[in-house]
């Protein structure tokens, strides 16, 4: 890639579809992201769970073939490569397999960027339950602990099929504005890449917030994570226009109610409300969002109304908002996060409409 490269549609995609050691600790023997897939269930009356993988693929990424084919599907259907989640807490690696398995071959069906989730592990999945619920706490370290971490990285940004923007390997981070020391950390990270041959290190920014709330970054770009990006953007008022609310019709949420959020109406709000800050700001897009399967009758988030021929129309206007704004990446949220609703992998639902829709976007525009 090159500063004049074309713009480049990337997949966010989720490995924890393996077992390991700790998640068998917590959670049980054989768990893996389809555990919690496989038992949601509807929280009210319409609601669309569980939702399922085309031909009850539940693959298992210990197979480091996997992937592997999941890539050519993936570029066959418009997507440029895949942003693969890494999980490194100060030496600690989790969920770490696939994305090692990829070494072994020279040659990859797809390039491949690392998005580090820089997040603590808990018990409830969105992180807010407490200390006494913490898995697996997220420290940064010093000096030494960044040598490592970049030291571990070194294989996977030398790789072949590795993206890189004028020789800069790319490098996403999910939450920059954790690292307290974030600016030295990236200081040594841009040594340390001059002294093993690089220019340097491409970072780009994942944004979840308001701009107006945000800490400043550091690093090269910012990319938009949806649907959070713009839902944080948006008014109560606002939302509740986007929104109806329905009440739990089991016996253990029927005193429960949800908000449930129009894909359509919010897609209005995310071309036309959310402003970019220029051609370094990326653009993001999603084609749904449920993440019952994780937090049961506890979820807060949930769209409907995603149907293709909508999610092909918000795609299409994204897709060329990104052009004109001479972006480099557009990031998908996501290829397979299945526990979160979030996934343009083929659906039991929809077959292969996600990914036909973004081809006939890219053989077009």
């Amino acid at each position: 890639m090159d500063e004049k490269c074309k713009l480049n549609v990337l997949a966010m995609y989720l490995p924890q579809y393996h077992e390991i050691p700790e998640n068998n600790e917590w959670w049980g023997k054989g768990f893996t992201e389809w555990t919690n897939v496989k038992k949601s269930k509807q929280l009210y009356k319409n609601h669309i769970q569980p939702q399922l993988p085309l031909g009850g693929y539940y693959y298992d990424l210990s197979d480091k073939t996997i992937m592997q084919k999941q890539m050519r599907l993936a570029k066959k259907y418009g997507i440029d490569g895949f942003c693969i989640y890494h999980y490194w807490f100060k030496g600690k690696k989790l969920l770490e397999k696939p994305l090692e398995d990829l070494l072994t071959f020279e040659k990859l069906e797809l390039p491949f960027c690392i998005c580090w989730a820089n997040e603590a592990w808990s018990r409830r999945w969105d992180g807010t339950n407490g200390v006494k619920s913490l898995l697996m706490p997220q420290e940064y370290g010093k000096e030494f602990e960044w040598e490592q971490h970049f030291q571990y990285l070194m294989p996977f940004l030398r790789h072949r099929d590795y993206i890189k923007v004028n020789g800069y390997p790319v490098f996403v981070i999910y939450n920059s504005i954790q690292i307290s020391e974030r600016k030295e950390m990236l200081n040594v990270w841009k040594k340390l890449a001059k002294k093993e041959g690089f220019p340097g290190i491409y970072v780009v920014n994942i944004r979840r917030m308001h701009i107006k709330d945000e800490v400043p970054f550091i690093g090269d770009e910012i990319a938009d994570f949806e649907p959070h990006a713009t839902l944080n953007c948006l008014t109560e008022y606002e939302k509740e226009l986007i929104s109806g609310i329905y009440r739990g019709n089991r016996k253990d949420n029927k005193n429960k109610e949800y908000s449930v959020f129009n894909y359509e109406k919010y897609c209005e709000y995310m071309v036309n409300r959310c402003i970019s800050r220029g051609e370094k700001h990326n653009l993001g897009f999603f084609v749904g969002w449920d993440n019952t399967p994780r937090m049961g009758i506890e979820t807060k988030l949930i769209f409907e109304n995603n149907i293709p021929e909508v999610v092909e129309r918000y795609f299409r206007i994204q897709y060329k908002r990104s052009l004109e704004l001479n972006n480099r990446f557009l990031f998908i949220n996501a290829w397979n996060e299945w526990g979160e609703g979030a996934c343009i992998e083929p659906s039991m639902r929809y077959g292969k409409k996600y990914l036909e829709a973004i081809k006939k976007v890219r053989d077009e525009v």
